[in-house]
């Protein structure tokens, strides 16, 4: 089953959880009944939140207002808090576009007999988990209010992967190109995707605190052990990308280096070349310079048929023999 978002000025798309069925659509009406029915399972899915959706939050599932100030808050950092009986977690789902990451805010309410997850746009991991569920179902495997849980933040957290592998060849990308080409737009690159990976490291780092949180031993939220299995391997893979985002960020520190490295091996290349042209000029005008002198005698004279050639062949020897010197030393 697609999930299927909901048209402008409705509030939120509501699914009851059938063990045989999976998600079915229900009603927006049907929310209280629903409130009150403990044994039923339902996913409430939000987008913005706009103002009605925030009256919903506060008025039918009576969230903490400091919770729901977070949601109309676009830009917090990833975080679990409980209040009473309802778990409210942030995680940041990650797009890369043009070695730039675009993070954006996941809210998710866990209570009783409902998740709530409230996002600023479409987002696609919703669709993932509730098919993942679906087929979860279809096998006859269990799924709870937990799972749910682990489903949203471990599609969250797979998503980095995708980003991070795209990272590794735009480095290797780069450090290529600047072995045969340097240039400033390519350093420009390398500082925007060390920023990149400087946020992407906080983000990652504070999920990984909130797992820690999540897992701990005396949460009431997590109700069965198997389920902490899942949790710690969501864990794991947030330790892997840490360690991958640190490896990048000494990659880029090399590849900077590589970059400065190869700009100086060019300027030094463009210095000796002038530096031939500039010691040849200079013979060429010493030579040139001295027959342009008052003398009335030079060597050869003004009047010798061939003069003119004989100070043409010295200048070329001259010259000749300033590059066969400067390559002499470069060896």
């Amino acid at each position: 089953m697609q999930l299927v978002y909901i048209p402008k000025g409705d509030p939120m798309k509501l699914y009851v959880l059938n063990m045989q069925n999976g998600f079915e659509l229900a009603e927006s009406s049907d929310l209280a009944a629903l409130l009150a029915s403990p044994e039923t399972i339902f996913w409430a899915d939000m987008e913005g939140p706009s103002q009605e959706a925030l009256r919903v939050m506060r008025e039918e599932f009576q969230f903490h207002p400091l919770a729901i100030e977070d949601t109309t808050n676009q830009r917090q950092r990833p975080k679990v808090e409980e209040y009473g009986e309802v778990l409210f977690t942030i995680v940041n789902t990650v797009e890369h576009r043009d070695s730039t990451l675009v993070f954006r805010e996941l809210d998710v309410f866990l209570g009783p007999n409902y998740i709530v997850t409230i996002h600023s746009q479409q987002e696609a991991v919703i669709s993932h988990v509730m098919n993942r569920c679906q087929n979860r179902l279809r096998y006859g495997q269990r799924v709870s209010l937990g799972y749910l849980l682990y489903a949203l933040v471990d599609a969250v957290v797979d998503s980095y992967f995708p980003v991070l592998d795209s990272i590794g060849d735009d480095i290797e990308t780069m450090s290529e190109s600047i072995l045969e080409r340097p240039r400033k737009e390519t350093l420009e690159r390398l500082f925007r995707l060390k920023r990149t990976l400087a946020e992407m490291w906080r983000v990652a780092g504070q999920q990984r605190d909130m797992f820690s949180l999540i897992t701990r031993e005396d949460s009431r939220l997590i109700e069965d052990e198997s389920l902490r299995y899942y949790l710690r391997d969501v864990y794991d893979h947030l330790l892997r990308i840490s360690d991958t985002v640190n490896t990048f960020r000494d990659a880029l520190s090399n590849v900077v280096d590589l970059y400065m490295s190869a700009v100086s091996n060019k300027l030094n290349i463009v210095v000796q070349r002038l530096t031939v042209v500039t010691l040849g000029i200079g013979v060429l005008t010493v030579i040139s310079g001295f027959y342009g002198m008052n003398f009335e005698q030079t060597l050869p004279t003004f009047d010798t048929a061939w003069g003119v050639p004989f100070v043409l062949v010295l200048m070329l020897l001259a010259l000749i023999g300033v590059i066969v010197v400067l390559w002499w030393l470069e060896r």
